[in-house]
């Protein structure tokens, strides 16, 4: 084998570990996007739930409350759907970045 041969398949694995390497990270960007948004989502159930506990106990609750976190929990939903779906696409695409290299 050449030199030149030989930097140029050394380049060529160089830059597909780099893009299989970056890969990688934004799945990993896109799972703990994911995990503080799940998180953010259980804190809203959670302090829903205390509000229908307090007015099920004779408490005084606002209902703009109630539904401003109904729609906050609606939002996150959303959101954990979107991130869902980009975390399937990632690794989707991973397998295939990999055999085309």
């Amino acid at each position: 084998m050449t030199r030149s041969t030989l930097f140029d398949r050394l380049n060529h694995e160089l830059e597909a570990f780099g893009k299989k390497a970056q890969a990688a990270l934004d799945e990993g960007k896109l799972q703990i996007e994911l995990l503080r948004t799940r998180r953010k989502r259980d804190n809203t159930a959670r302090d829903l739930g205390m509000l229908c506990y307090r007015r099920e106990r004779g408490g005084d609750v606002e209902p703009r409350r109630v539904e401003a976190l109904l729609v906050r929990l609606d939002e996150l939903e959303a959101e954990i759907t979107r991130l869902d779906r980009q975390v399937t696409e990632a690794r989707q695409e991973q397998p295939a970045a990999a055999t085309t290299m």
